[in-house]
């Protein structure tokens, strides 16, 4: 399962490496916060892409196989974005990877109920673990290898080459091209009608990647705008949030076996809250990473169970629910965080920021709904 889970993390490495790579970008192309947010909505544009016609490849490929074709997709497309030399190469660079090396994220739920079974919780626990270990590295990356290499586009080209070389393997090797059975299992109740409570949570979980990313793509910028520190370090702060992430995933799963899901939900949403609010008001370094790290603290259990939330309401279409999940994923990243690069060309970056205590408040009461949609009927 180990190559599973080392796919997954070099795909949330590519994620969360995106925005501090266009961080320099914007130096070396000059381009305008709009510009640089068109990089990200490119990955996003793939995955979204991926999102709606992946079922016809994942229909004619083996799971195993559109995994590696994931990681093949992933390297050349990470091959494109570090060799490009004017934006329009770096755009398809980055759409190359979010299209083709979604698949590692279609595929590895289906992987790991095949050869798990009922241990598949574990797995899914284990990668997502393993992932965001490595989503907290790709800042780190980037600031340091800018720093004391040549290029920044080292951090980039580690992680891609390796997602190549194992995706290509995969793709290669015979033992790798069994039917999984129970992703064909689950393809006979892709047609089912989502009902409505689902896509109360469904924009929940857009609501809720939009706040993360939003963060992860322009705290950086942030840092260096309102409390001029150098661009290496900014960089490299951003790993704080990651880092409250990884932190608030391992403890959130302990509590998940103690207390109600919802009381888990606005916890989380609480202390995302504070976190935000002490990183936009702090007026020194100390005090706004102190509110960077709370607030991805708070951020770190809302997809997980924003997801198995949408998937109980979802019943018996889980397929499509699976489909439409992913697309929540791409439509976040596609739109938000180039929404606010866009308010701060025309506000500055500070007062573009506002734009996570919306999504907040938005947040809120699409829990409020979802929480009301799914309690059960009184007899």
């Amino acid at each position: 399962m180990w190559l599973v889970y080392i796919m997954l993390s070099c795909f949330a490495y590519v994620l969360n490496v995106a925005g501090p790579a266009v961080t320099y970008l914007r130096d070396e192309f000059n381009l305008s916060f709009t510009e640089g947010g068109l990089h990200t909505s490119a990955l996003a544009l793939g995955m979204v892409m991926m999102g709606l016609l992946g079922q016809l490849i994942l229909r004619r490929l083996p799971a195993w196989k559109a995994l590696g074709l994931g990681g093949i997709g992933l390297g050349v497309g990470g091959l494109i974005f570090i060799l490009g030399n004017q934006p329009v190469f770096t755009l398809a660079g980055l759409f190359l990877m979010g299209a083709i090396g979604s698949l590692i994220v279609s595929t590895n739920p289906a992987i790991l109920a095949d050869e798990m079974g009922a241990q598949s919780k574990v797995g899914v626990s284990e990668a997502n673990t393993m992932s965001s270990i490595f989503s907290t590295l790709a800042p780190l990356a980037v600031g340091y290898f800018a720093a004391t290499a040549v290029t920044w586009r080292q951090a980039v080209c580690i992680v891609t080459s390796l997602a190549f070389l194992l995706g290509l393997w995969i793709f290669l090797t015979p033992r790798f091209s069994r039917k999984n059975e129970l992703s064909d299992d689950n393809t006979k109740i892709k047609d089912g009608k989502l009902p409505d409570k689902y896509w109360l949570f469904w924009a929940a979980l857009v609501t809720s990647i939009s706040i993360e990313f939003c963060l992860i793509y322009w705290s950086s910028d942030y840092l260096q705008s309102h409390l001029a520190m150098p661009k290496d370090i900014a960089t490299q702060s951003v790993s704080l949030f990651l880092i409250g992430m990884v932190v608030g995933r391992y403890f959130g799963s302990l509590l998940l076996q103690k207390f109600d899901r919802f009381l888990i939900l606005f916890s989380s949403i609480g202390i995302g809250v504070l976190g935000y609010a002490i990183f936009w008001f702090g007026k020194s370094l100390f005090v706004s990473l102190t509110g960077l790290f709370l607030a991805g603290l708070g951020v770190a259990n809302l997809y997980a169970n924003l997801v198995t939330l949408s998937f109980d309401a979802a019943d018996t279409a889980r397929a499509a629910a699976g489909s439409a999940t992913t697309l929540a994923s791409g439509v976040a990243i596609l739109l938000l965080p180039f929404a606010l690069g866009s308010l701060a060309d025309l506000l500055g970056i500070r007062t573009a920021m506002l734009l996570v205590a919306v999504l907040y408040l938005v947040l809120i009461v699409l829990m409020l709904s979802g929480k009301k949609a799914a309690e059960p009927e009184p007899a």
